[in-house]
């Protein structure tokens, strides 16, 4: 990128770059009237197609939509030029970003609960507008000069309208992207956003992506079976609990199905990650049934005091999406982002889906005061009510351990997991071939920790499980074992 490309822009005087992206650069500006500082996203003139400028101007759109949102970056305005170009012009986030910030420090557990609150605020808020962001990582959360994070980049963001009709490839960012994304099963849905939110988080804790391995072959195409078939593995921290480290692995499982189904849920186990370790509490900021934000605190109980339950919480409405369509296998790798791994097109079509919000009831908060010194912000009085809420973690089964024992003609294979309870079954998924596991269909298994499966001699069965509650929380899959009958 050069200053020459910048724009001249009446009423902005021209500061610097900034960076550049797969499809547009980003410069400073500095806006005389009032006088503060900008960011101008520039769409730039090379490789520009219809498809492309479309997608700009679909970003302008969507991020308008959601402007009054604290935690998503916003934009003032969008021009075309005459030449066909284009440019944003939106809140300025002095650098460095949340993917920068992890690779030069390791950021705290409590900044990463907290931020991850804020984070699932503004997805939540997407996700009732009917538009699933699709490109969450680190790279794409800045940070305002007072430590607020703000998502940005709705490039790719499904929102209806022409999509469907557009051909070019669209990249998606590999590292932090759900495996039926990635292998074309799904265009991207609520579930799908909570998978890469949870992995910007993991990322945040470690400084690289879940299923990096360093000095090893980080292509896209190496990390894409790892992302398929491989449990996600512990942050590898003595102060991360094992609360969080069993809530991003459920935010992570390789099934949408077995996954937080909103970013409101996910937001919901977070905070009860901070109750559980006594730490500030971080308000969920979502919007209610009338559009208006609504703010839920959820602040901590006195410790020792005549309290001990926190008592703030919300309710999820439900998103119904679309089915997604079928895809063709995944195409070619490209590069989208400086300083990150390679990100992937082709056969994932990242069409827009229409998402219809149902709203039929609205959000429900519960506050109770956190201190005798602290007020707290008052919904309006028509969302506002009390109810008592667990003060711990939610406590989500442990990963499964699966052995496979041979026989003439069939296969046993049998688990085991610490913190077993009454009522608990399992969620079996059996496959030819190691490969194939992951998009095998899932068999619930009610009768016991086992199942034996009948084969030809030398065949081989592979297989993985999860165990799941009757309260509809599941563990992660766990990895996967093969075996060949006798």
């Amino acid at each position: 990128m050069s200053p020459a490309d910048a724009p001249v822009i009446p009423g902005l005087e021209f500061v610097r770059p900034l960076g550049s992206g797969g499809y547009a650069d980003v410069y400073l500006y500095e806006q005389q009237s009032p006088r503060m500082n900008v960011a101008v996203k520039v769409l730039k003139r090379q490789g520009l197609t219809t498809a492309i400028r479309r997608q700009f101007v679909d970003e302008a759109n969507t991020m308008a939509q959601l402007a009054d949102h604290p935690f998503i970056v916003q934009v003032f305005r969008s021009e075309q030029t005459a030449d066909g170009g284009a440019y944003l012009v939106m809140k300025y986030y002095p650098p460095p970003n949340l993917a920068q910030r992890a690779k030069a420090e390791r950021l705290t557990v409590e900044e990463v609960l907290r931020s991850g609150i804020q984070l699932a605020s503004a997805v939540e808020t997407a996700h009732r507008a009917g538009i699933v962001h699709r490109d969450i990582k680190p790279a794409n959360v800045l940070v305002s000069q007072y430590g607020q994070p703000g998502l940005t980049d709705f490039g790719i963001a499904g929102r209806g309208g022409h999509a469907e009709d557009v051909d070019e490839d669209v990249g998606v960012s590999v590292p932090w992207s759900a495996p039926e994304v990635l292998y074309g099963q799904s265009n991207g849905d609520s579930r799908s956003d909570v998978y890469s939110l949870a992995a910007t988080l993991w990322h945040l804790l470690v400084g690289r992506s879940p299923f990096e391995q360093p000095g090893g072959d980080n292509s896209a195409y190496a990390l894409m079976p790892r992302i398929r078939a491989t449990p996600v593995p512990t942050t590898g921290r003595a102060d991360v609990p094992v609360s969080l480290e069993r809530l991003l692995a459920h935010a992570m499982a390789k099934s949408p199905d077995a996954r937080p189904q909103t970013a409101l849920e996910l937001a919901r186990g977070l905070q009860a990650v901070e109750r559980e370790q006594r730490l500030p509490s971080t308000s969920v900021v979502v919007l209610d049934e009338q559009g208006r934000t609504t703010s839920a605190d959820t602040p901590s109980a006195r410790p020792g005091g005549a309290d001990e339950h926190d008592r703030t919480s919300v309710r999820a409405l439900s998103v119904p999406s679309a089915p997604a369509p079928a895809h063709p296998p995944v195409g070619t790798v490209v590069d989208d982002d400086e300083d990150e791994p390679a990100t992937i097109s082709g056969g994932v079509v990242l069409g827009v889906l229409a998402l219809l919000v149902a709203v039929t009831v609205g959000v429900v908060v519960w506050a109770v005061n956190r201190g005798d010194e602290e007020d707290l912000p008052t919904p309006a009085q028509s969302t506002l009510t009390r109810t008592a809420a667990p003060s711990r973690a939610v406590d989500y089964p442990e990963q499964p351990a699966i052995d496979a024992r041979a026989a003439a003609g069939s296969v046993t294979f049998s688990w085991n997991y610490v913190g077993a309870e009454e009522g608990d079954f399992f969620r079996l998924r059996l496959a030819g071939s190691e490969g194939d596991v992951a998009g095998a269909e899932v068999v619930t298994v009610t009768d016991g920790a086992r199942r034996t499966v009948k084969a030809g001699s030398g065949k081989t069965v592979c297989a993985q499980v999860s165990v799941s509650r009757k309260s509809g929380i599941s563990s992660p899959f766990s990895a996967i074992r093969c075996e060949s009958a006798g």
